[in-house]
């Protein structure tokens, strides 16, 4: 709780944000992004202004999949290597967070198991694994010719994984509503956090707002998702040649009452993914829906062919109780070579504004990362 926060920390953060004047940073968007671009704000003396359209973790944050998964390691690049340091710093980050408020995000390094299903799949695995010795310092990924005494036997069915299985230690996950939570627990206690305050334009060192009314700071940064790209298109049109600069994609995942030991790993295939989280729960996902409309967080009972798949995946699961089903959209930045890169930086043309949004399904495991990452727009 607030009352956790240790002392030290807490009483020049709180005299920073009684002080009197304008916000020294302004985000906007109370998502993964602008949680942690407030907190690393505040604990570098920031006095910081976080303004939320909806509610805090509206978007595509309060979902509750929560898998913190490597790229490959094989043909490595500067993408992967942003997303591996990401991934291993994640778990200090974390660590300090849950210090500071004494809440649990539901972390844990658990591992992933993926079936190999066929020989040409085995001979990618093994290039896999050379990659993963050169490029995973401290971690590892192995392939398992049978399931026999391994963390996968009982979890993953033998069906499946004709040709075994590949494992990797590297792969976490997280509740992402528990980490939701933590971190604007941390900002309302020493920053101010506005839910309700619509940002519809941008300038130099300045947001506007619904009313028509503006806000100027040192440091402005976009942070609300796939909800960010109708302010950052304007600015951007001139230096892309009008080429569209992101969308918004669809997805779903559903959450299962099941019980389990807490150490069972996350199994990934085929697009479905089975996440056991805390509170003997797992989480089943996902769908990806690229050309939808109406509702962004309506639950489309059609589109839920990843429930079968994670169930043959992982046959414990079929029958369990449904506790919650969840939509949403997550960003897709489209100038890039696969459109799946991070995006923090500057926002070329506009003075004192950067931009912080998640790379497709990769947000979670990126948003705590302070420096630019230019991988898939303008350098």
């Amino acid at each position: 709780m607030v009352g956790a926060m240790t002392q030290s920390v807490e009483a020049p953060i709180q005299a920073r944000r009684n002080a009197a004047g304008h916000a020294d940073v302004i985000i906007v968007g109370a998502g993964v992004f602008g949680l942690w671009a407030a907190r690393n704000a505040i604990r570098a003396g920031k006095k910081v202004l976080l303004l939320e359209k909806r509610k805090v973790g509206s978007g595509a944050s309060g979902g509750f999949l929560g898998a913190l998964m490597p790229h490959m390691p094989d043909r490595w690049n500067g993408k992967k290597q942003a997303q591996f340091e990401a991934l291993v710093s994640l778990e200090a980050a974390i660590a300090e967070l849950e210090r500071d408020t004494g809440v649990s995000c539901g972390y844990r390094r658990c591992g992933r198991l993926m079936p190999v299903t066929n020989e040409k799949a085995l001979a990618i695995v093994h290039a896999r694994i050379e990659g993963a010795t050169a490029n995973w310092p401290g971690y590892a990924m192995e392939h398992w010719p049978t399931l026999t005494g391994t963390v996968a036997q009982g979890w993953l069915s033998q069906q499946v994984a004709a040709f075994g299985v590949q494992w990797d230690n590297l792969s976490a996950r997280l509740d992402p509503r528990a980490l939701i939570s933590s971190l604007a627990m941390f900002v309302r206690a020493n920053g101010d956090l506005q839910e309700g305050t619509q940002v519809t334009g941008l300038a130099d060192h300045a947001v506007v707002l619904a009313d028509g009314s503006r806000l100027e700071a040192e440091q402005i940064i976009v942070a609300n998702g796939w909800e960010a790209y109708p302010l950052l298109q304007l600015w951007l049109q001139t230096l892309t040649g009008g080429e569209q600069v992101g969308r918004g994609v669809k997805g779903q995942a559903i959450l299962l009452s099941f019980e389990h030991d807490n150490t069972a790993p996350i199994v990934y295939h085929d697009g479905a993914y089975a996440v056991p989280q805390s509170g003997a729960r797992v989480a089943i996902g996902s769908s990806t829906v690229e050309n939808w409309q109406g509702d962004p967080n309506w639950f489309d009972p059609q589109d839920t062919g990843f429930a079968g798949k994670a169930q043959a995946l992982v046959p414990q699961l079929a029958g369990a109780p449904v506790l919650e089903q969840w939509a949403g959209v997550r960003p897709r930045n489209m100038l890039g070579p696969n459109f799946t890169q991070a995006w923090i930086g500057d926002m070329p043309g506009l003075k004192g504004v950067s931009a912080r949004i998640g790379g497709f399904k990769t947000g979670m495991a990126m948003a705590h990362v302070e420096k630019p990452i230019h991988m898939g727009w303008i350098s």
